[in-house]
């Protein structure tokens, strides 16, 4: 009896046996990086946060069989859709110098690489020159608060945790200032370097994220523009061929506005869709002269608040840089309102002799540069717009220098 119930137990172990080893794997899509800088993809089992710091199950694709690489065997591999970057590195922990696959956090004037050992996290902060510095969080609240009575402890243990990373951050009162108010997990500390780098390290090149960002994978967002300018405009009135020349009125024209940008960076972080509402002030004087009645030149002006809606593309050249060229054009629609004029009855602007300024149809082009600051786009820019209003009587062109920032 009691070798039927050994078979019996063997038979059903046996049979369960393939189902109990592929539930230790987890396998997701990825690749690796060789010593010869060859990408090959296939599959890798996840293993853990501890022990894929040591080993990197690979399978190729077109393969049936796992292979096990450690550190140093590769030089790195990731996981698909912007998954963790492990790469090849020797970094002290606990004061002995280890090689292991470090998660690639940031790469920038200031790179970020993250370890996690014996339940505490080891963050690397390297810089332009080499220069190591080394912090490590065993999950404890750090945070300092007056109301808790362990206030003065975690001062201390924040000073400690965040000795030999202050110096990296010095140019930056505002990293030093999130530091030490904000918990060091991978998420504050990548942003952190990501901020410092995108703002001081101008000389590194690019700011890379390697750790998954959620906004960023966004398929569709929208972020608000603010914008301020100054130009050049000019205002060209036709005059009828019964009454009087035509006129061109100039005039320097201040100018603000408020838009919002539509991107969609999964499906180009080149482009995107920018929609902006304009309020500028113009005040413009001329001289025409009267071929009929009096004949003479009379001076004239024309002054109005000018509403100006502008939509359309704008194509940036090098998105993930600090300073990226843009160009920019599209569809453009001006309304002036509170319109103040004088001595202008002898011009004709359409056939019922309206005298004023109308909506207007037209186009703008522009130029640029976009300036990363932090989470923020500072944009300067030159723009032409064209209009012509519906009484087909008025044309209007500015040409403006703005400054503006994306929030």
């Amino acid at each position: 009896m009691k070798k039927e119930v050994f078979k019996f137990t063997a038979l059903i172990i046996l049979t369960m046996l393939p189902s109990m080893i592929y539930a230790q794997l987890n396998p997701k899509q990825g690749y690796i990086i060789t010593n010869q800088n060859d990408t090959i993809y296939g599959t890798i089992d996840y293993l853990s946060d501890t022990k894929c710091a040591y080993n990197c199950r690979f399978m190729p694709a077109g393969e049936t069989e796992y292979k096990v690489y450690k550190p140093g065997e590769i030089t790195a591999y990731r996981f698909s859709n912007n998954g963790v970057f492990y790469i090849t590195k020797t970094f002290k922990v606990e004061n002995e110098q280890k090689t292991f696959f470090a998660e690639y956090l940031v790469k920038g004037g200031v790179s970020l690489f993250h370890h996690k050992e014996n339940d505490i996290d080891y963050y690397y902060f390297v810089d332009e020159k080499g220069k190591i510095a080394i912090t490590k969080y065993d999950g404890s609240d750090l945070t300092p608060t007056y109301e808790n009575l362990a206030y003065q402890s975690r001062v201390n243990k924040k000073r400690a945790a965040l000795g030999k990373v202050t110096p990296i951050f010095a140019q930056s009162p505002k990293a030093l200032h999130d530091l030490w108010t904000k918990d060091l997990n991978p998420e504050n500390l990548t942003q952190i370097t990501i901020d410092y780098d995108m703002e001081y390290c101008t000389s590194a090149g690019d700011c890379v994220q390697y750790r998954y960002n959620e906004e960023a994978s966004r398929s569709i967002y929208l972020k608000l523009r603010l914008q301020a300018g100054i130009g050049y405009g000019r205002n060209y009135m036709e005059g009828s061929t019964r009454s009087a020349n035509d006129v061109a009125l100039n005039s320097f024209v201040p100018q603000i506005g408020i838009g919002l940008d539509l991107l969609a960076p999964r499906s180009s972080k080149h482009w995107s869709l920018q929609t902006l509402l304009l309020i500028s002030k113009w005040n413009m004087s001329g001289d025409y002269y009267a071929r009929v009645f009096d004949k003479k030149t009379t001076h004239i002006s024309v002054n109005y608040w000018d509403f100006c809606t502008q939509i359309g593309p704008a194509y940036s050249f090098k998105p993930e840089s600090k300073y990226s060229p843009v160009l920019r054009g599209g569809f453009a629609l001006d309304l002036p309102f509170v319109e103040k004029k004088s001595n202008v009855g002898w011009l004709c602007l359409d056939d019922n002799q309206n005298e004023s300024v109308t909506l207007g149809v037209g186009f703008f082009v522009g130029a640029g540069v976009d300036i990363s600051i932090q989470k923020h786009l500072l944009r300067l820019s030159a723009d032409y717009q064209w209009t012509r209003a519906i009484n087909d009587g008025v044309n209007i062109s500015s040409l403006m220098i703005n400054a503006g920032i994306r929030l």
